[in-house]
């Protein structure tokens, strides 16, 4: 399914229907989720659904989703990879989700392995908004390749605060996806940048297929330093 053209109108949706999905529409979003390639193969990531959630910025949804891991490197990155191309596909659905992550579940179920809560469900109002509603950084900013139309769908994507903590260098077939390293006192107010840049490689990736271009992300290695940012690895 080509989720390309909700990277342009997805929004984050705060007001929920209180009903429930039916079976049979949380079953089609099963199985989309486990159809899902993630961004790093060794470390896969397990998801529940809980009924409540606490934390700031509380949402109250029909549906949350819970990403849990093991612990291992690379799982912030899958969740944000693999959870936003569910946002996605919800807003392709005519549903709408929002990411909440300074939330935790607030039932026995969980653990210290969790990463990340989504909630989502039926909306009240539309799920979709216009171009020009995003509030972004000017595209420049992010990236020294402004035409790159893959790069334009990162410049779209969400982020937590609305930091957008990356750079996307272009340069002799590749693009090197660098990640900011924040200071005090937002470095410890805000620790999800790994999950962020899980949510830019997902619209790159989402691009790259739109527009017919393999995606094939090589992470780590090493690359021109960028001051204040982290190289985390590119896509050929």
């Amino acid at each position: 399914m080509d989720l390309y053209h909700s990277i342009g109108r997805r929004k984050s949706c705060r007001a929920y229907i209180q009903e429930p999905l039916a079976p049979n529409q949380l079953d089609e979003l099963k199985k989309a989720l486990d159809s899902f390639e993630p961004l790093y193969p060794n470390a896969p990531l397990e998801y529940r659904f809980t009924s409540e959630t606490k934390g700031r910025f509380q949402v109250k949804a029909p549906h949350y989703l819970v990403f849990s891991g093991k612990g291992e490197e690379g799982e912030q990155e899958n969740a944000g990879f693999i959870g936003q191309k569910l946002m996605l596909w919800l807003d392709a659905h005519e549903r709408g989700g929002v990411w909440l992550g300074a939330s935790k579940d607030a039932t026995a179920q969980r653990t210290r392995e969790d990463i990340i809560i989504l909630a989502f469900g039926e909306v009240e109002g539309s799920p979709h908004r216009e171009i020009s509603e995003f509030k972004r950084k000017p595209i420049a900013e992010i990236t020294n390749a402004a035409e790159d139309e893959c790069i334009k769908a990162v410049h779209l994507a969400p982020s937590g605060m609305n930091i957008q903590p990356w750079y996307l260098d272009k340069r002799e077939g590749t693009v090197r996806f660098y990640r900011q390293i924040l200071k005090p006192p937002m470095s410890l107010a805000y620790k999800l940048t790994h999950i962020d840049m899980g949510v830019a490689l997902c619209h790159y990736a989402v691009a790259c297929d739109h527009f017919g271009k393999p995606f094939h992300f090589c992470a780590g290695g090493k690359a021109e330093a960028k001051k204040g940012y982290e190289f985390m690895g590119e896509v050929n």
